[in-house]
């Protein structure tokens, strides 16, 4: 028999789908044996030194049904060419649910799968912007081209007054795993659960959605080794449009005005000055493998990101293993992951971009002059407010970050007897957070000249969870059950670390590295002066939780799920530490029944149904009890300066978590077998118990502010998305999908649930130009969305007076000063957009493809502040203005927040183009898959916002306001390969 299976016999053939297109990249292997290969940009494969006789020839690839072929072998060649069946069309995609998996056809609540092929390419520095424009109703904002900043995720509208908007992450089974321990080459998919039916299962963590994150696992067969890099070159996508030093020159010579000697005969780009093309470049290295009983996976990658502002940048290395073991007849399944990511980051100060669009750019950056000395030879303007040379700050201010996060998992899956599943899962994460911030003794900041101040912060976070829970499967003729019953446990501890501070420094070689070279003085507290954080608190939380789902299903027709899970949180008061989160789905696939077999127009009709609650208890503990801290700063007692101490926080035993009820009915369909399908989704979400500041008279309370539950607000909405196979031959092939999502907001009451204690409306949105004193420009209003825009109305300029006219509620017509903020000011625009969509087109020519995405959003506004700071345009000789404000021509000062500086943030961006050609790898040895590729990230966008990017974050309570601390937008160019061996 050996010596029959070791002749030299070969197969070999195509691999193509329904259409008659070649399959790429799929694995082709014979099954029980190490023998295993993968076709090539021909969608051809070939397998040599195979035994005569019976094999059975398994093909696998994501996107279609596996497909098992009897062949009986002979000696020579074989020929064997098979067609897959796209999963997609027959809905055998598989997709991951709460504590399990189920085929696309069995769900019966909102959930949107986005594969690899469909991620955002390019320099993408968190996984989480993978995803940016390709989900309907999720939103991706990622405010500028900092690469050391993350992004903002908001899911079917804003649905917290306080607390996180962030989906709650599920890595390979582990809940609340750091995004960031994942590298985007190892993700296999990502599944968005966007409604309560299928959220209600994760409770008290899911009001904001769940996001399951799949990654490469180790398969039976010969070993695979890939390799992935690009190189990418970044610049400003735009700039403020300021005065040139020539332009601002005419213009004060124009006007009458004069500027200070020390600040003429220079022409200073400030903008160009603070930044540089940035150079990146990522490079993922994995290898898969195994054999039927023990498979492997191991990655590495490392990923340079150099930002377009100088001294800005981030360094990331993430390494992953995994090993998968059988046992006991199949019967014992035992899975270890370890993965471990190290972030190093430099930051910048973000008040260099006002600056450098305010300085006067006729300026110099240095100065020879003896009194700039003390300032390291910078030039600077002493007694002008808000007015710091931004090279220098840029230069004179050191932040280095970094992060240190190992996740540890051990997972084991016992088949009890037929249908029943024994799942443990244990998990361990730790992350090392540490900052090292210093300001030269040259700093023009007075906190920090001629001493320096240094501060360090070292911290760390752990999170333990245990998961158990049995999966019961059971099937007779056309009836099929399911059933889920877990428990969990998790223990965090944030925040553990150190805090250190000083000032009083001889030299800057240091930095902050050693805190003893300070010399600060008896009783000082730093922190009196300096405008940084308190010192660390350590924060404890224990969630305790049982859970379970039914699940009923007759001929894959009528399908049923319901789902309980029960959690109890040590974050909340005594008297509510409890919860309850149910719900409750259907669908009806129509296909199914017999008066819809004679007809061919739709493969695919679905009507599903659901209606759940899930919570959300993003806080931070302690936040139910009473706590003491530093007051009101030191006083002097008996010699020595004393700190002041006190209650800060007042005690709430009702504090209980939010509650978000959603009521969610959708339409899949399918067209001629999946040439055009789609969903059609509504929802109605209600969000009770809000969290909310209020308030409070002390006495009787102990301190002036108290959170408690009791607001509410809803979001209704409804999502659209459409997919085609436009046209495909054995040569080209395009297809298009196209995303649409309509979200109203609205806030509910704001009342608290404690008697008393309440507020009709609330002043957010604080802007702080010079003059603007308390000046905010957005109110939380019962009634109104979140972003409501609350400002002055703006009429015009009258040319005569040379002032400009504004319109009180009462209609009368008023000039600037007779405007009272905020009594004189009205509903003017919202910051939340009418819709968002996105629109992703593939094309593929034989060996070549072109993927062409573009995104948008359409009917929001954004309160410009920074073009209101820049409109300045009798204080041109104190600073530079922008041209808009020239053109505008309008000389009053303007010294209140009011609709002129409202304006349309609609935008459409090309967000990516990627053209990429595969290799003829059918002739190498060494080489399975071969492929090269480049990409455009934001060539253009097309918008009426005159700012830098109309792209703002839309989080928090004052959304959409461009407040002159930005990180202007990138465009990159990047060139990248994928190889496999």
């Amino acid at each position: 028999m050996a010596s029959t299976f070791l002749q030299s016999n070969s197969i070999a053939g195509k691999v193509i789908d329904d259409s008659g297109t070649a399959v790429v990249g799929a694995t082709v292997s014979i099954l029980n044996s190490s023998f295993a290969t993968s076709t090539d940009a021909n969608g051809n494969y070939s397998l040599s030194n195979v035994g005569v006789g019976n094999q059975v020839i398994v093909v696998d690839m994501i996107g279609y049904e596996k497909s098992e072929n009897k062949l009986s072998v002979v000696a020579g060649v074989n020929k064997l060419d098979i067609t897959l069946i796209s999963a997609s069309d027959q809905l055998e995609e598989v997709v991951v649910i709460g504590y399990g998996t189920a085929r696309r056809k069995q769900v019966t609540g909102s959930i949107s799968s986005v594969s690899p092929e469909e991620f955002n390419k390019g320099v993408v520095s968190s996984p989480d912007q993978l995803l940016a424009g390709k989900v309907a109703g999720l939103t991706v904002n990622r405010s500028g081209g900092d690469p050391t900043s993350g992004s903002t995720m908001q899911l079917r509208g804003p649905s917290s007054l306080t607390a996180s908007s962030s989906p709650l992450y599920v890595i390979d089974g582990i809940v609340g795993a750091n995004i960031e321990l994942i590298a985007p080459d190892d993700i296999v998919s990502m599944d968005v659960m966007k409604d309560a039916s299928s959220t209600a299962i994760y409770g008290s963590r899911a009001a904001n959605g769940v996001i399951f994150v799949t990654t490469k696992r180790g398969k039976a067969g010969a070993s695979v080794l890939s390799y992935s890099g690009y190189a990418a070159t970044e610049s400003i996508a735009n700039r403020v449009n300021v005065l040139s030093a020539s332009e601002h020159k005419a213009f004060v010579e124009a006007n009458g005005l004069t500027v200070a000697p020390s600040e003429t005969g220079f022409e200073t780009n400030w903008q160009d000055a603070i930044t540089r093309n940035g150079v990146s470049h990522n490079h993922n290295l994995s290898l898969t493998g195994g054999s039927e009983g023990t498979r492997y996976n191991a990655s590495v990658n490392y990923f340079n990101n150099q930002g377009i502002v100088k001294r800005n940048g981030v360094e990331k290395i993430v390494a992953r293993v995994g090993v998968d073991q059988n046992a006991f007849d199949d019967r014992l399944k035992l899975s270890f992951n370890l993965a471990n990511s190290i972030n190093t980051s430099q930051h910048i100060p973000y008040d260099i971009f006002n600056g450098a669009a305010r300085f006067v750019p006729t300026s110099p950056i240095m100065s020879e002059d003896a009194q700039y000395g003390q300032y390291g030879g910078y030039f600077q303007v002493v007694g002008r407010t808000g007015y710091m040379n931004p090279i220098a700050m840029l230069n004179q201010r050191d932040e280095s970050r970094s992060n240190n996060t190992l996740l540890g998992n051990f997972k084991a899956d016992l088949k009890l007897f037929e249908g029943l599943m024994w799942t443990n899962v244990l998990s361990y994460q730790r992350t090392h957070w540490d900052k090292n911030f210093y300001m030269h003794r040259t700093d023009f900041d007075s906190f920090a000249l001629g001493r320096g101040f240094a501060d360090r912060t070292a911290l760390k976070h752990i999170d333990k969870i245990l998961e158990s829970y049995l999966n019961y499967n059971f099937s007779r003729d056309l009836h099929s059950f399911d059933a889920m019953a877990g428990y969990s446990y998790q223990r965090q501890k944030n925040d553990d670390g150190l805090r250190g501070s000083t000032v009083g420094f001889m030299s800057d070689d240091l930095g902050g590295n050693n805190l003893n070279l300070g010399a600060l003085p008896d009783g000082y507290n730093p922190y009196a002066e300096f405008r940084g954080e308190g010192y660390p608190l350590i924060k404890e939380s224990l969630l305790i939780s049982a859970y379970g789902r039914l699940g009923y299903n007759y001929d894959e027709k009528y399908l049923i799920s319901a789902s309980i899970r029960r959690d109890g949180s040590s974050k909340f008061g005594v008297n509510n530490r409890w919860a309850t989160f149910p719900s409750l789905s259907a669908a009806w696939r129509l296909t199914r029944e017999a008066f819809m077999q004679e007809q061919t127009l739709f493969s695919e009709l679905k009507i599903r149904a659901g209606y759940g609650v899930s919570g959300n208890q993003n806080i931070d503990p302690y936040r139910s009890i009473i706590m003491f801290g530093p007051r009101d700063g030191q006083f002097f007692y008996n010699g020595k300066w004393v700190n002041a101490y006190g209650v800060n926080q007042n005690e709430n035993p009702d504090l209980k978590w939010e509650s978000t009820s959603m009521f969610n009915v959708g339409l899949d369909f399918e067209l001629w077998r999946g040439r055009i399908g789609g969903t059609i989704e509504y929802y109605d979400k209600e969000t009770k118990d809000l969290l909310y500041e209020y308030d409070v008279p002390s006495p009787p309370y102990q301190f002036n502010r108290l959170l408690a539950n009791g607001a509410s607000m809803n979001n209704k909405g409804i999502e659209v998305v459409l997919n085609a196979n436009v046209y495909s031959n054995e040569n080209f092939r395009y297809s298009t999908t196209v995303n649409f999502a309509r979200n109203v907001n609205e806030v509910g009451s704001l009342s608290s649930n404690i008697e008393n204690i309440g507020v009709s409306q609330r002043y957010e949105g604080s802007i702080g130009l010079e003059g603007w004193t308390g000046q905010t420009a957005s109110v939380v209003l019962p009634g109104q969305p979140l972003g409501t825009f609350y400002v002055a109305k703006y009429i015009g300029y009258d040319e005569v007076a040379k002032r400009t006219i504004y319109q009180k509620p009462t209609g009368e017509l008023v000039t600037q000063d007779q405007i009272s903020a905020p009594d004189d000011y009205q509903i003017m625009g919202y910051a939340l957009p009418k819709f968002t969509y996105g629109w992703n087109n593939n094309f593929k020519y034989k060996n070549w493809d072109l993927n062409v995405f573009l995104r948008g959003v359409y009917g929001n506004q954004i309160f410009n502040a920074t073009r209101a700071d820049l409109s300045r345009l009798q204080q041109a000789n104190v600073t530079n203005i922008s041209k808009d404000a020239v053109d505008e021509g309008i000389f009053e000062t303007p010294l209140i927040a009011s609709s002129r500086f409202l304006e349309d943030g609609s935008f459409l961006r090309l967000d990516n183009m990627t053209l990429g050609y595969r290799f003829n790898t059918s002739q190498t040895k060494y080489f399975k898959q071969a492929r090269l590729y480049m990409t455009a990230q934001n060539l253009f966008t097309l918008t009426d916002y005159t700012g830098v990017d109309p792209e703002l974050n839309l989080g928090g309570l004052s959304p959409g306001i461009d407040n002159r601390s930005y990180y202007p937008k990138t465009r990159s160019f990047i060139l990248g390969v994928n190889f496999t061996f």
